[in-house]
């Protein structure tokens, strides 16, 4: 539209060089209608930009205090339709060539959407176009197994980086404008930051109860069980320990080893931290490495010994 305004005042302009005197006064009237129309649109856009950058703000926001990435990731799904104006959106894992639905948000409220099942990474599709160069993509295709989610009049999606790695996709049903596509790709950022800090920080009490019930099954000591209400002192201690054991460690992999001591299994490990199975082995490996143990029981007896 923008583009069709500045031609027309450009022709017009180019008319009043050459126009009679008669002419000349319609050709202004004209041109003074379309800079007006320019103005105004110009506007427009400014007053949408500003309203999407408020909406990228109450979409951020609306995250900090998420205490699970079940929890992130319904807050997402929300967020991401109010942010783009959309009645549908479905939030995806990406494990290797498998994308697998996890939330789907619909804007009627008398539609409880089901989850869609999962489905292979379609060739040249407009996800893999998405995974492989990392921007928001428009497509008009809808995969089959997420019609019944986003309806069939085209979509848009965006990958979420957690880690390095894009873990996450984001199907929105709609094709998005030029502002939106952008407003999205920002806010997919930001998820895949919450993705990432998500986890002990936010959950600090109930790591340390798990971390007590891994104790209790993990060894004979009766210790535990006597002690109901640990002391500040008892508290400082434990926390100087694991501070020990996971100082060679990265931050992700120290997520790692704390799930690893609440008994956690890759796959729920995978789903708590947002990213695959694979990844999570790799960092199992390193940390064992790094760590001095063979296997996760030995991991678990190291942090015992160094807490008693």
């Amino acid at each position: 539209m923008a583009d069709e305004l500045d031609r027309a005042i450009s022709d017009t302009l180019a008319e009043m060089r050459t126009a009679t005197s008669e002419h000349a006064g319609e050709l202004g009237r004209r041109l003074v209608d379309l800079l007006d129309r320019r103005n105004a649109l110009a506007a427009s856009h400014t007053a949408d930009i500003g309203a999407l950058a408020k909406g990228i703000d109450r979409a951020v926001h609306a995250l900090d205090d998420a205490a699970s990435s079940a929890e992130l990731v319904r807050r997402a799904c929300e967020r991401v339709a109010e942010l783009c104006s959309a009645d549908n959106v479905v939030l995806s894992r990406v494990d290797g060539d498998r994308i697998i639905p996890v939330a789907s948000f619909s804007a009627d409220p008398d539609t409880t959407p089901a989850l869609p099942a999962e489905f292979s990474l379609p060739a040249c599709s407009p996800e893999a176009r998405a995974l492989e160069t990392n921007t928001v993509t428009v497509g008009s295709q809808v995969p089959a197994e997420l019609r019944d989610a986003l309806g069939a009049n085209g979509f848009t999606i965006v990958p979420v980086v957690v880690d390095g790695t894009a873990a996450a996709l984001v199907h929105v049903g709609t094709p998005l404008d030029g502002s939106r596509r952008h407003a999205l790709g920002v806010f997919a950022e930001v998820l895949g930051g919450c993705f990432e800090r998500v986890g002990l920080e936010s959950r600090r009490d109930r790591q340390d109860a798990l971390l007590r019930e891994s104790a209790q099954r993990w060894s004979s000591d009766t210790e535990f069980d006597a002690v109901t209400v640990r002391g500040s002192t008892d508290l400082d201690a434990e926390h100087d320990a694991e501070r020990r054991l996971l100082d060679p460690l990265t931050g992700r992999e120290a997520d790692v080893v704390r799930l690893i001591l609440t008994g956690a299994s890759n796959s729920t490990i995978a789903a708590e931290l947002f990213i695959t199975v694979d990844t999570v082995k790799s960092h199992v490996k390193r940390v064992l490495r790094k760590l001095g143990a063979t296997n996760r029981a030995e991991l678990i007896a190291k942090y015992q010994s160094t807490t008693r």
